[in-house]
C-alpha cells in the first residue's frame, strides 16, 4: 500500500497565482477552498462544507473576521489544486447537523436540527498558454424548528491569461455566501453574509526575477445585520505594484492600493482608502512554507472625520508539514472595519488560529482547529451600546474524514463556539455536531 503523505504546500503555478489573486483588503477578505470529498477534509461547517485543510493547498489567504468564525474554508475556489484534473467534475452533498443555540443569542436559546443537499462543479481547462478555472456550488439549508430555510450560491473563477514570456494575469470573479454567526443575535433570526470580490490584473515580466503589476478591483459586502461589523463597504479600486520571485518560487510584492467606496446607506457618506503592503511568499522547503503581509490602511470620508481611521494590517501563516501523515498551519490576522451606527469609530479585529491535520490511514484523515479572535469598538462616538465594547470568540472544531471509495467521502465534525463580550447581552455559547456524506465524479 502507498504510504500516505502530503506533497508540497504549492506548486510553482499556484504560488503565482496566488500572487495574483489577492488579499480583498481589510473590510472584506477572503480564504479559499478546494471542493470536498478529499481525505484531510471535514465537512460540517454548516452541514456539508469542508473544516480541514486541503492537500497541496495553503492556508495563509486572508479573510473577513466574519467569514473566518463562521465559514473558515468556503467550498469553491479558482486556485490550481493537487491532482486537479482538467475537464468537467460533478459533486453533492447531504448533511445533518444539530446545534445547540442555533439563533446566537445569550437567553431563550433554541435547539435545532439542520439538514442540507448541496450541488456543485468545477471545470478546470488549459488552452495553450491560458488557463480557465470555475468553481460553482450551491447548498440549500433547512431548519426544524425555525421558520428560516435559505440557499446559498458561491463561486470562484478566474482565466489566468498569458501574452508571449513577459506579460501574463489574471481575471477573476468570486463570491461567498455563509451564515455570519458573528452577528449581534439579539432576535432568534439567522444572518447570512454575501462577499464579493472582481478583479482584473496584469504582471510584466523584467528579466528573470522581477515584475511590475496594475489592475482594478471591485470588492463588496453584505449582511442581513444592520450592525455587520464593517458597516457592508462597497469598494471600486485601481492597484499598482512590484514583485521580486527567486529560483526557488519565494515572492516578495509591494502593492500600493487606492479606492473609493460607499456604505449604500444613509447611515455614512462615500470614503477613499488608500493601502499599502508589503507581502512575502517564503518557501522555506519542500515541507515549510510562510506567508506574511504588513501594511496600512487609511480610510477618510466626506465631510465626517470622526469617523476616519488609519492603523495597521496584516497577516502571518505557517504551514509545516511535520511528517510524512501530519501537517501543522497556523496564522494570525489584523484587519481595520468601519462602523456606522455611531456618530464615528471604527472597529479592530485581531485573530490567531491553530489547525493540525493527521493523515491516519490513507482513506481517514483526523483534523483540529482552535481560532481566538479578540474585536474592538474604537473611538465610538454618540449614545449607542457599543461605546467600549469589547468581544472575544473562541472556536475549537474537531474533524473525522474517511473515504471508503474514490468518490465517495463521510465527514463528521464537533464544533464548540463561545463569544464572552464586555455587553453581556452579546454572550453566546453554541455547540454543534454535523455528518455529512459527498460524492465526486
Amino acid at each position: 500500500m502507498k504510504k500516505p503523505s502530503f506533497r508540497p504546500l504549492l506548486t510553482a503555478t499556484a504560488a503565482a497565482a496566488a500572487c495574483l489573486l489577492p488579499a480583498m483588503g481589510a473590510h472584506a477578505q477572503t480564504t479559499l477552498q478546494s471542493p470536498g470529498g478529499q481525505p484531510g477534509e471535514s465537512a460540517a461547517q454548516p452541514a456539508g462544507q469542508s473544516m480541514a485543510i486541503p492537500m497541496g493547498q495553503g492556508m495563509s489567504v486572508p479573510m473577513s473576521p466574519a467569514q473566518s468564525i463562521s465559514q473558515p474554508f468556503p467550498p469553491t475556489t479558482a486556485l490550481p489544486l493537487e491532482g486537479d484534473r482538467e475537464g468537467l467534475r460533478f459533486r453533492a452533498s447531504a448533511g445533518v447537523e444539530r446545534d445547540s443555540n442555533v439563533s446566537r443569542v445569550n437567553t431563550g436559546e433554541i435547539s435545532d436540527t439542520i439538514t442540507s443537499v448541496g450541488v456543485g462543479l468545477r471545470f478546470n481547462k488549459r488552452y495553450s498558454l491560458q488557463r480557465v478555472v470555475l468553481d460553482v456550488a450551491a447548498d440549500h439549508y433547512r431548519f426544524d424548528k425555525l421558520d428560516t430555510n435559505y440557499t446559498t450560491l458561491n463561486y470562484s473563477a478566474a482565466w489566468y491569461w498569458a501574452v508571449g514570456n513577459v506579460l501574463d494575469g489574471v481575471a477573476s470573479a468570486e463570491r461567498r455566501q455563509f451564515r455570519d454567526v458573528t452577528a449581534n443575535g439579539l432576535v432568534s433570526a439567522l444572518n447570512r453574509r454575501t462577499e464579493s470580490n472582481e478583479l482584473v490584473e496584469g504582471r510584466y515580466k523584467i528579466g528573470a526575477s522581477y515584475r511590475l503589476l496594475a489592475g482594478i478591483q471591485h470588492t463588496a459586502s453584505r449582511s442581513t445585520d444592520p450592525t455587520a461589523w464593517d458597516g457592508n463597504p462597497d469598494v471600486t479600486s485601481g492597484r499598482v505594484g512590484v514583485q521580486y520571485e527567486s529560483a526557488r518560487g519565494s515572492t516578495v510584492t509591494a502593492r500600493y492600493r487606492h479606492g473609493d467606496g460607499d456604505y449604500n446607506n444613509a447611515l455614512a457618506p462615500k470614503f477613499k482608502d488608500d493601502e499599502v503592503t508589503l507581502a512575502v511568499h517564503w518557501a522555506v522547503s519542500p515541507i515549510t512554507a510562510v506567508d506574511a503581509t504588513i501594511g496600512n490602511l487609511r480610510r477618510e470620508h466626506e465631510g465626517a472625520s470622526a469617523r476616519n481611521f488609519d492603523g495597521a494590517i496584516g497577516s502571518l501563516g505557517v504551514t509545516w508539514d511535520a511528517t510524512a501523515k501530519t501537517r501543522l498551519v497556523a496564522g494570525y490576522s489584523r484587519d481595520l472595519g468601519s462602523y456606522l451606527l455611531g456618530s464615528g469609530g471604527h472597529v479592530e479585529s485581531d485573530r490567531v488560529f491553530v489547525g493540525p491535520v493527521w493523515r491516519i490511514t490513507t482513506q481517514t484523515a483526523l483534523s483540529a482547529r482552535v481560532e481566538h479572535e479578540n474585536r474592538k469598538w474604537v473611538d465610538v462616538g454618540g449614545a449607542t451600546i457599543d461605546v467600549g465594547r469589547g468581544d472575544k470568540f473562541d472556536v475549537v472544531a474537531l474533524g473525522l474524514d474517511w473515504q471508503p471509495w474514490r468518490t465517495v467521502g463521510v465527514s463528521a465534525q464537533y464544533r464548540n463556539e463561545k463569544r464572552s463580550s464586555s455587553v453581556p447581552i452579546f454572550n453566546y455559547r453554541a455547540n454543534v455536531v454535523g455528518l455529512a456524506v459527498k460524492l465526486n465524479i
